[in-house]
């Protein structure tokens, strides 16, 4: 992916970015030329937010408290340990286009790499007790993703779902610290194919790859869900019930997301959040419940946004992360910040 699509990186599928000349800077240099961070200051929660300004200049912010900067060379992947102050980030080298595991000690702004590899981490989720990271991972460029775990004292990274199958793909996976639970969202890739290639043959869009929902503790696992639809983002609810997820359908040659809610022992779904004529939700809006589960957060476009322009002459606009109220039913801007774009963020918990 060209560094001048660099406003267009979701979480799903992204192995990397062309490289970029490496340099690091302090929180407090970033904080001069970039611009104040917008928040709600009534916000419950922190949010742990990967943000990339128009000099691809990332930064990991902790809500408006910016954590570390440097160059952006690959889509970044984060993790936080509140307790310890620990920072977890992938980088990817320029010359060697290796991926890394780094740990930032906040406190004392010490940093050390933890792992390289040839393979990509694309995503990155902290164990309840603080020992392991869980990744999506993919190996050596390969077309299957993984959900894996990366052994914090040892150091090794092992593969959970699939083990077996070459055909099976992980798309995106949430993680419950509290229950210890995984929820993978994943595709056959063969079907994925014959999909594409019959959409090809009749001239006109492929239906959805049928995704499917495992859960799974250690190595057992049980599904609870198939979906004719697209599906991208799940995450649990605090009290791990419920699955939370963006749904993308296309009309009239758009597509149109919404964020809809599973019963984790029915299936039963509903819809949570719509468009409206002030917030357009992303197809990989990222939903996540508030810590207390009164509120969901998403990402999604302002009505007014500002447009902002790459080297290229292409155009995307300011990414806000929204939360919505359930019981209200209302939605307000909860972190928004001008000059660049949201990757991703994690509620902090």
């Amino acid at each position: 992916m060209k560094k001048s699509t660099w406003w267009i990186v979701t979480v799903i599928g992204v192995a990397a970015i062309a490289a970029v000349i490496f340099f690091m800077m302090k929180p407090g240099q970033e904080a001069k030329h970039a611009g104040k961070v917008k928040t709600n200051q009534d916000a419950k929660d922190e949010l742990l937010v990967s943000f990339t300004d128009q000099k691809l200049n990332n930064t990991y912010y902790l809500h408006d408290k910016a954590l570390h900067t440097e160059k952006l060379t690959a889509y970044p992947s984060i993790a936080y340990d509140q307790a310890k102050q620990l920072l977890y980030y992938t980088y990817t080298d320029e010359d060697t286009q290796k991926v890394s595991i780094r740990e930032l000690n906040v406190k004392t702004d010490k940093e050390k790499t933890l792992f390289t590899s040839d393979d990509s981490i694309d995503s990155m989720r902290l164990s309840g007790d603080g020992k392991q990271l869980y990744l999506r991972y993919n190996k050596d460029s390969g077309e299957q993703f993984y959900v894996a775990s990366f052994d914090l004292k040892t150091q090794k990274v092992k593969v959970l779902y699939p083990e077996k199958s070459d055909d099976d793909t992980v798309s995106s996976f949430a993680y419950d610290p509290a229950s210890n639970l995984l929820a993978i969202q994943h595709y056959s890739l063969k079907e994925d194919y014959k999909k594409t290639d019959e959409a090809n043959e009749k001239g006109m869009d492929p239906e959805p790859t049928t995704m499917k929902i495992t859960l799974q503790t250690g190595e057992k696992g049980k599904r609870i869900a198939r979906i004719s639809q697209t599906i991208n983002d799940i995450s649990f609810s605090p009290d791990h019930k419920k699955l939370i997820y963006t749904e993308v359908k296309v009309r009239n040659e758009k597509e149109v997301s919404s964020i809809k809610v599973m019963d984790v022992d029915t299936g039963k779904t509903k819809t949570l959040v719509k468009n409206s004529q002030d917030v357009r939700i992303l197809s990989a809006a990222q939903p996540q419940f508030s810590a207390d589960g009164t509120s969901v957060y998403f990402l999604g476009v302002a009505k007014n946004a500002k447009e902002l322009k790459d080297d290229t002459g292409r155009k995307a606009k300011v990414r806000t992360i929204f939360e919505y109220d359930i019981k209200k039913k209302t939605v307000e801007t909860a972190w928004e910040k001008e000059g660049g774009i949201v990757n991703n963020f994690t509620v902090n918990r």
